[in-house]
C-alpha cells in the first residue's frame, strides 16, 4: 500500500471530483422529473454551491501531489496530445461553466427557460470530466492502469456518488409534505446504474490485473492486496443504493445524507486501491 499512500492526494482528488461533479448530473435530471416550488428552487440554488466546493477541494488536494505548484502550468502545453493535459483542460472547462451556473443560481438570475438547458450543459461536462479523468490513467508505462475499464469505472463512480449527493441536496431543499418524490426515484435509478457499471468494470479490471506480472511482482499478489477494498466498495455502494430506495417511500434527509456518505467512502476505497495496483512495464 506504499504506492497508494504516496498518491493519497490524487486518491482524494479522484474521489471528490466525480462525487461533486456527478451531483450536477442529478440536479439536471431532477429539473426534468420534478416540479419545484419557487421557495424550493431558491433553497436548491443556494445549496448548489456545495458540490462545486467539493470539486474545488479536490483540485486543491491534487496540487499537493506536485513537487512545486508552479509545475501545474506546464500541463497546458500538452493539450490535445497528453491525456493528463486533456483531463485538466476538461476539468477547468467544467469548473468554469459550473461556477457560472452556481453564481447565476445563487443570485436568482436563472430563468425558467434557461435553467434546464444550462443544467444539462453542466451535467454533460461533468460526465465528460469523469471520462477524461479515467483516460488520463490509460498509459502504456503502467500496464495495470492501461485499460478502457478505468474511464468506465470513473463514470460509474460519478453516477453513484452524484446521485446520492444530489439527492441529499434536493431532499434538503424540499418542503415538508412535498407531493412528488420523483427525484428520489431518479436518484435511485441513477445510483443503481452507476453502481452496476462501476462494479462490473472493477471486476473486469480485477481480472485484467490477475493476468499481469513483472520481474518483481505478480498481478495476482496486487489483486489480493486490494480485494478487501473492492469488497468494501461493493458493500457500501450497495448500502447507498438501498438507502436511496428507502427514500422513495419517505424522502428523509437522514437516509439521503447517509447514502451520500456511504457512496463517498465507497468511492474512496476504490480510488485508494487503484493507486495500490501500479504495475510498471519497466519492472
Amino acid at each position: 500500500m506504499e504506492n497508494a499512500m504516496a498518491e493519497l492526494p490524487l486518491a482524494i482528488f479522484t474521489t471528490l471530483v466525480p462525487f461533486g461533479a456527478g451531483a450536477f448530473i442529478m440536479l439536471a435530471i431532477s429539473f426534468f422529473t420534478t416540479k419545484f416550488g419557487a421557495d424550493e428552487l431558491k433553497k436548491l440554488d443556494k445549496l448548489s454551491i456545495a458540490p462545486l466546493a467539493v470539486v474545488a477541494v479536490g483540485f486543491i488536494a491534487s496540487f499537493f501531489h506536485l513537487a512545486s505548484p508552479f509545475a501545474a502550468f506546464g500541463v497546458f502545453s500538452g493539450i490535445g496530445s497528453s491525456p493528463l493535459s486533456n483531463e485538466i483542460a476538461m476539468g477547468i472547462v467544467f469548473f468554469v461553466v459550473a461556477l457560472v451556473y452556481v453564481i447565476m443560481a445563487f443570485t436568482g438570475k436563472l430563468t425558467e427557460s434557461s435553467r434546464k438547458p444550462f443544467a444539462v450543459v453542466v451535467a454533460v461536462l461533468a460526465l465528460a470530466f469523469a471520462v477524461f479523468t479515467g483516460m488520463a490513467y490509460m498509459m502504456q508505462t503502467i500496464a495495470s492502469w492501461n485499460t478502457p475499464l478505468v474511464p468506465i469505472e470513473m463514470v460509474g463512480l460519478a453516477l453513484l456518488g452524484g446521485a446520492a449527493f444530489g439527492a441529499a441536496l434536493i431532499v434538503a431543499a424540499r418542503a415538508q409534505g412535498a407531493e412528488s418524490h420523483s427525484y428520489v426515484t431518479a436518484a435511485f435509478v441513477l445510483a443503481l446504474v452507476g453502481f452496476a457499471v462501476a462494479l462490473v468494470a472493477l471486476i473486469g479490471h480485477y481480472g485484467v490485473l490477475e493476468a499481469l506480472s513483472s520481474s518483481f511482482v505478480a498481478g495476482t499478489t496486487l489483486a489480493e492486496g486490494v480485494t478487501g477494498y473492492l469488497v468494501g466498495f461493493g458493500v457500501l455502494g450497495a448500502a447507498a443504493v438501498v438507502l436511496l430506495a428507502a427514500c422513495m417511500k419517505k424522502a428523509s434527509l437522514g437516509l439521503a445524507g447517509a447514502a451520500a456518505v456511504l457512496a463517498l467512502v465507497a468511492i474512496f476505497l476504490v480510488r485508494f486501491a487503484f493507486y495500490a495496483i501500479q504495475l510498471s512495464v519497466a519492472l
